[in-house]
């Protein structure tokens, strides 16, 4: 039995502020880490790079083991960024759609790729 588009109940929009918490979420990481790419990775100023603890047993030893070298932690965080964007894509999508399958999936992107980077700095600093 086939219904005609016209038959069937329209879908009321999913709220903005629903994913207000993911964005602001999703935009703060990303523009941490492309700014910590760009000033460790890009910009390489010796008085910057100065202030970080690379090399340092303490920093290493409470699992960061992206702080060994300046060029490893830019490439950490650059890695780190690239991998929130089909979250912050996701997000952007979920705004202009508000239906509530692109709001799970932003946030289901958003949780998977938070425990993923989790999982793999436990995993890199064992």
């Amino acid at each position: 039995m086939q219904h005609s588009p016209a038959a069937l109940p329209a879908m009321k929009p999913i709220s903005r502020w629903l994913l207000v918490p993911g964005l602001v979420l999703v935009s703060f990481l990303l523009a941490a880490n492309l700014h910590e790419w760009l000033l460790v990775g890009v910009i390489k100023n010796p008085a910057d790079i100065a202030q970080y603890p690379f090399g340092s047993e303490e920093a290493m030893g409470e699992g960061r083991w992206y702080y060994a070298t300046a060029g490893l932690y830019a490439r950490h965080m650059l890695i780190s960024c690239l991998a929130l964007l089909p979250a912050g894509f996701a997000f952007l999508r979920a705004l202009l759609w508000r239906s509530g399958f692109r709001v799970a999936v932003a946030y289901g992107l958003l949780i998977l790729t938070l425990l993923v980077s989790g999982m793999f700095n436990q995993y890199m600093s064992a």
